[in-house]
């Protein structure tokens, strides 16, 4: 009888020994399967926050000791066996700031150019105004100002004229200042002096540009013809003073020579072309020294009438 219950007892202890070990495997797998469940949610979870906010979280990981975490623990009824793990706290996401797109700035714009006449003070700038080419250049009596112009290949007949510093004259221009100087010197004793005749068109665009640059637009304009539009490029102008003073000057009407020339300038073919008080027809300012040789017929039609070159012609500028 005691045989009999010791060998139940033996029994016993042999299924309990093969229980517990399955007991133990049985908990491990119900709790790795559990495991295993956890983190297919937990991941799915992630990468839903990860098309959220378009950045990782951190990796489900063991509990470490400086990691917050939570525990979770699985007890099976027949042991005392735990199984533990955690889920680190997602990190904060830092998330990468648009890089500034430049703001263009407009491109520069050019300064408007004027498209209409530009005045200074009453003198037009002849660099602005519509002009004209003249048909009949090698007429003595032809009009050439600042809305009246020759060609810049124009080149007339020349010759050297006498009392001047390698100056040049039209042939018929020539002729007349040889007479008038002589008539001058006899009647007053003054000898007349030709400061400038003859200028190319070079000659004149760089008087202009000069004058511009060191006396500014302003001057330039009421005193220097635009070449082209010279009256020099004709080689009919004369500009006058004498042997004893041989500069141009204002003060030149005043003098002896000056009002004999006032007088009789027009019986030798020559005009005072840009008279005082007359800028706003002629577009220039008093010129006391500059002749325009004309013939002495329509020099003198000018002189009885007191009109200029453009009103005979019926040319006055236009002020605006």
């Amino acid at each position: 009888m005691r045989s009999r219950k010791k060998t139940r007892q033996l029994a016993f202890r042999k299924v309990l020994w093969i229980l517990i070990p399955l007991s133990l495997i049985a908990c491990l797998v119900t709790g790795g399967f559990l495991l295993m469940s956890y983190l297919d949610s937990k991941s799915d979870n992630d990468l839903h926050d990860d098309s959220l906010l378009q950045s990782n979280t951190s990796p489900l990981v063991l509990i470490t000791d400086t990691q917050e975490s939570a525990t979770f623990t699985e007890t099976t009824a027949s042991s005392s066996a735990t199984t533990a793990f955690a889920v680190t706290e997602p990190t904060t996401v830092q998330t990468q700031e648009a890089t500034p797109v430049p703001t263009l700035l407009p491109e520069p714009t050019a300064a408007p150019v004027p498209t209409g006449p530009v005045w200074y003070n009453g003198f037009v700038d002849p660099r602005t105004v519509e002009f004209e080419i003249v048909s009949n250049p090698d007429d003595i009596t032809v009009l050439v100002n600042k809305y009246f112009a020759v060609t810049e290949d124009y080149s007339p007949e020349l010759v050297d004229a006498e009392s001047s510093k390698s100056q040049k004259l039209r042939p018929e221009a020539d002729d007349a200042w040889d007479l008038m100087r002589q008539a001058c010197e006899t009647d007053t004793g003054k000898t007349l002096y030709l400061t400038a005749g003859y200028s190319t068109f070079a000659q004149r665009e760089q008087l202009f540009n000069d004058a511009v640059a060191n006396k500014g637009v302003e001057r330039a304009c009421a005193k220097y013809a635009y070449p082209g539009r010279s009256e020099h490029n004709l080689g009919l102008a004369l500009d006058i003073a004498t042997t004893d003073s041989p500069s141009i000057s204002g003060d030149f009407a005043g003098t002896t020579a000056g009002i004999w020339l006032a007088e009789h300038a027009h019986e030798y073919g020559f005009i005072l072309r840009y008279p005082d008080g007359k800028s706003d027809i002629t577009g220039y300012g008093y010129e006391a020294w500059h002749y325009r040789y004309l013939g002495a017929t329509l020099a003198t039609t000018l002189h009885e009438s007191g009109q200029t070159l453009e009103e005979y012609y019926g040319k006055e500028q236009v002020m605006p």
